[in-house]
Formats: structure tokens, C-alpha cells, sequence
């Protein structure tokens, strides 16, 4: 494989979305022609040894199999950290969560209906169901996505590891997926706060109709004196800055909340010091 080393570098300094769902990681589409053109050559060389579907999703899996697996901490001094597909293959490696990315990637490129499957201590691909395949799976959405490791040399579809039998699963399909984070700074003045809220989409897909919501903690899940900003539209990679003015409550006893909005619900959140202390 050629990959550019601008590529690569573009990739390790991206940002790493907080985020629980990792194939955010694999929706990125800088790396598309390149993942499209490695999965066509391990399909080409499947059909070269004559292998039958089920058997080239294995030839496909064993390719990230044999990856070697590193532990974040040793490799980048952080203790969870993950790579995007094209870091992996570079640095030949990386942990559970990074070779799942990589061959989620792989096999969405050859339109392969599979899904992350986030585990509380392990991380793993599902399969969309298909001939031959038994053992365990997961019902997502109607159907049945069969467990296939992507760490090591022996994981087949559906044999999960003992260490990981019989625990409950998150999933997550491979579509893009906007991930919003936020930072504010606020100065209180004689009988109001300035805020000033900035708002980033680290993620893949846009995120529309959001606004920030701010007001002061009342205790009991009460906020007093709230403040909501004009909804607005992230695109992937845009950030906004929004400006505010709370009225301070009487109580000396209380801290700002800040919260994003999407459709209703609170997306991110955040939360000062308590102002008496």
C-alpha cells in the first residue's frame, strides 16, 4: 500500500471525539479511496483461491487480525486513545478498538452490513447474518449481527471470547454521526454573567437545530433565570461562538449550568465551581 505521509499526518493530528461511539472513527472519508482500494485487493485475492462468502469474510478479518496489539498507554502515553484506520495500518497495530474502526471500515466499503460492537471491557465487529454463520449475535434494529474479534488469529463469527461471554453490548452502526463538544468562559458582573460559549462539531455528520441553554442551579433539578441562544446548524469540523447574559439569582449559593441542545434533549453539558466556595 502507498499512503501519503501527508495522510497520515493529517490523521494523527486530528482531534479525538469524546465520544462512546468509535465508528465516528470510520466515517471520516479522507481515507476512502485507500480503504476502497485494500478491501478490493483482499476480495480479489479471495476469489482467487476460490473462497465461498463466508469464508472471505475470515480471509478479510484475518488481514486485521494479524495486526499487532498495542497497548495505548505504551504506544501514546494516554490511556485510552484511538486511531483512525489510516493510523493503524501505518503504525502496523493498535488495540481492540482500533482494529474494529479499521475493519468496520474495511468491510463497510465492500457494503458488508456490519456493526461495533462495544463491550464494557472489549470492543468487537457484528456481522449482518448470513449462510453458515452460528453462534452468538446481537439483535439491532431488527436484525441479527453475529460476533466477529478483531484481535489475534482465531476469532471466527460468532465465537466470543470467554472473558467477554454473556455481557451486555452497546452498538453502533458505521453511518456518520456528529459528536458536539463545548468550552465557555463567563465573568460575573455586579448583577449579571457574561457568557461566552464556543460550540465545535468534531464529528462526521452535521448537526442541525442546536442551541445553547444556560441558567444557575436551584438544587432539586430546578434552574433559575435561564437563557436560550437562537438554534444553529454544525456542519463537521465548524464551530461557533455564542454570547449571553444571565441575570444573577439572589441565592449566593449556586453555579452556572450550561447545557447544548438538540431537538429537545441536552446533547453536552457543563457546569462551573459552586460561587460561594
Amino acid at each position: 500500500m502507498d499512503i501519503p505521509t501527508s495522510l497520515y499526518e493529517h490523521y494523527k493530528a486530528k482531534v479525538r471525539p469524546h465520544t462512546k461511539n468509535y465508528s465516528v472513527y470510520a466515517t471520516d472519508e479522507n481515507d476512502t479511496e485507500i480503504i476502497a482500494d485494500l478491501a478490493n485487493t483482499l476480495v480479489s485475492q479471495s476469489d482467487e483461491l476460490g473462497l465461498d462468502d463466508f469464508e472471505k469474510i475470515h480471509f478479510i478479518a484475518t488481514f486485521v487480525q494479524h495486526l499487532a496489539y498495542t497497548i495505548d498507554e505504551e504506544t501514546t502515553g494516554f490511556d485510552d486513545y484511538a486511531r483512525y484506520p489510516i493510523e493503524t495500518l501505518v503504525e502496523r497495530g493498535g488495540d481492540c478498538e482500533d482494529t474494529a474502526i479499521l475493519l468496520g471500515k474495511i468491510m463497510t466499503e465492500l457494503d458488508y452490513d456490519v456493526v461495533l460492537v462495544r463491550l464494557p471491557t472489549h470492543i468487537a465487529l457484528g456481522v449482518l447474518e448470513g449462510e453458515k454463520f452460528s453462534g452468538t449475535y446481537y439483535p439491532y434494529h431488527d436484525k441479527h449481527y453475529f460476533y466477529l474479534e478483531t484481535t489475534g488469529e482465531a476469532g471466527r463469527i460468532g465465537m466470543v471470547p470467554d472473558e467477554y461471554k454473556g455481557m451486555l453490548a452497546y452498538i453502533f452502526d458505521f453511518s456518520p454521526w456528529a459528536v458536539i463538544e463545548h468550552k465557555w468562559t463567563g465573568q460575573r458582573q455586579r448583577a449579571t454573567y457574561d457568557l461566552h460559549v464556543t460550540i465545535e462539531n468534531q464529528g462526521t455528520a452535521s448537526a442541525d437545530g442546536c442551541s445553547v441553554l444556560a441558567g444557575f442551579d436551584a438544587g432539586e433539578e430546578r434552574i433559575w433565570n435561564t437563557s436560550k441562544s437562537e438554534t444553529f446548524d454544525l456542519e463537521p469540523g465548524d464551530a461557533i461562538q455564542i454570547d449571553m447574559t444571565l441575570p444573577l439569582p439572589a441565592a449566593e449559593h449556586t453555579r452556572l449550568l450550561v447545557f447544548i441542545m438538540k431537538n429537545g434533549k441536552s446533547i453536552d453539558r457543563s457546569y462551573s465551581a459552586w460561587f460561594d466556595e
